[in-house]
């Protein structure tokens, strides 16, 4: 295989993952909050709910129609048309990375790998929606500036439940992993309700009284 090709091959994988990558972000997201009862999860899958929501209302009234390969599911027959979902990419990508930097400013400090992970990812989409047709850089800048303003919003909103769903999380990692005998069965408002279990002796202390002469 010519090097050409290689890098064709590559570029046809990129476009292919980015335009697949809103349902895969709703999978993971709707993965965390169900199956791992992860509060924070079910935070943002409302907040990605609400910025489609927005996005479609804006595409419904003021009838923008995206060609064939913005949308996820494409008339293969006819790119003229409207696939069966709007384009979601950029502002979706936009408005997770905007909420977890908000997350991390909040805490007063960038943690370094998922930021660049999220830079990365958005500057992928960007690009592949670019380089496909699909967008043209005014339309992206568009899409990431109110993508990123909706993250922020949003964030912003629910940052109250979001860092009391975050301390719960730690706190019952905490309480699961025990010491001795004592194990945790339920945290109540961040209070640690003891079901079962028996708590922690008290040890022996290692001061020697003299016996009475």
């Amino acid at each position: 295989m010519k090097i050409v090709e290689l890098i064709n091959l590559l570029i046809g994988i990129i476009h292919t993952f980015v335009r697949f990558l809103p349902l895969g972000i709703y999978f993971f997201v709707y993965l965390s909050s169900a199956l791992f009862k992860d509060l924070r999860a079910a935070y943002l899958l409302m907040g990605l709910v609400i910025n489609d929501l927005i996005g479609y209302l804006y595409m419904k009234y003021t009838k923008f129609r995206p060609n064939g390969p913005c949308a996820i599911f494409a008339k293969v027959d006819d790119k003229t048309e409207p696939g069966f979902l709007p384009n979601p990419h950029t502002e979706i990508m936009a408005f997770v990375s905007s909420f977890f930097f908000s997350d991390m400013f909040y805490k007063g400090g960038i943690d370094a790998v998922p930021f660049t992970f999220l830079l990365f990812m958005l500057f992928v989409t960007i690009w592949s929606r670019i380089n496909i047709g699909c967008k043209k850089a005014k339309d992206v800048l568009f899409n990431l500036v109110f993508g990123a303003i909706r993250g922020i919003l949003f964030y912003m909103i629910i940052s109250k439940y979001y860092a009391e769903a975050e301390r719960g999380i730690t706190e019952r990692e905490t309480c699961d992993l025990g010491f001795d005998n004592y194990r945790c069965d339920e945290i109540k408002n961040g209070t640690v309700i003891i079901k079962e279990g028996s708590e922690r002796e008290p040890e022996e202390s290692d001061d020697f009284e003299g016996s009475e002469e």
